[in-house]
């Protein structure tokens, strides 16, 4: 009888371990961060896990720019190899940022929260940079290009908005990065975001704060 009792106590035991790991795993599942899947014009696929913990603002205007429609039939536009390649202006081709800027969420800004480094496949604002990146001028000035870095780059770091890594399609954004380009850094052949698509999971993006242009 006492065997019997130890033997249900254990698989009372086994059981209750299986459901709190089974638990812990639907929180985790549930606590994942955005992922956006990048379809390019030659049908490769790029993903990026997204970390609004680092740049909630940030990502939260590239979601809805994502989910307006707005760098869909946008093409890459300057490639800089062993460095980055960089795209986001209008689809349309009627303007190169969204009409607007945001804060720039990085340290050198004063957003010490972001602690991301640069390295092969970070993903970040791109910003006017005038005479010099340390300008504090052009902190503010992110709007919706952005740019994949291809290697380490340790000058980067804390001067721009990182808020994303490559997950999935690394390679094929290195193979992007050996396009031939013409003297502006623009390939020669066309190569363009086909669609992109974000999938949530539990986090509930806000409408993001902007800062007007000034003419």
């Amino acid at each position: 009888m006492k065997r019997k009792r130890f033997f249900s106590f254990v698989a009372l035991a086994v059981m209750a371990a299986m459901f709190f790991s089974l638990a812990a795993g639907c929180v985790t599942i549930g606590a994942r961060k955005p992922i956006v899947t990048i379809e390019f014009s030659n049908g490769k696929e790029v993903k990026i896990r997204l970390y609004p913990d680092k740049a909630p603002n940030t990502v939260n205007n590239f979601i809805a720019l994502v989910n307006s429609g707005f760098y869909d039939g946008s093409p890459v536009h300057r490639i800089i190899e062993y460095s980055f390649i960089q795209m986001g202006k209008s689809g349309d081709g009627s303007r190169s940022d969204a009409g607007y800027y945001i804060e720039g969420e990085f340290k050198e800004n004063g957003f010490v929260k972001n602690d991301m480094i640069f390295e092969e496949g970070t993903v970040a604002m791109a910003r006017v940079t005038g005479d010099s990146e340390k300008s504090k001028d052009y902190f503010n000035t992110a709007s919706s290009q952005f740019f994949i870095t291809l290697e380490r780059k340790t000058t980067m770091d804390g001067l721009y908005a990182a808020f994303g890594k490559v997950i999935s399609g690394m390679k094929y954004v290195q193979q992007i990065s050996k396009m031939d380009t013409d003297e502006n850094d623009f390939p020669r052949d066309e190569i363009y975001i086909k669609s992109i698509k974000v999938e949530n999971y539990d986090y509930k993006p806000k409408e993001p704060k902007t800062i007007p242009k000034k003419d």
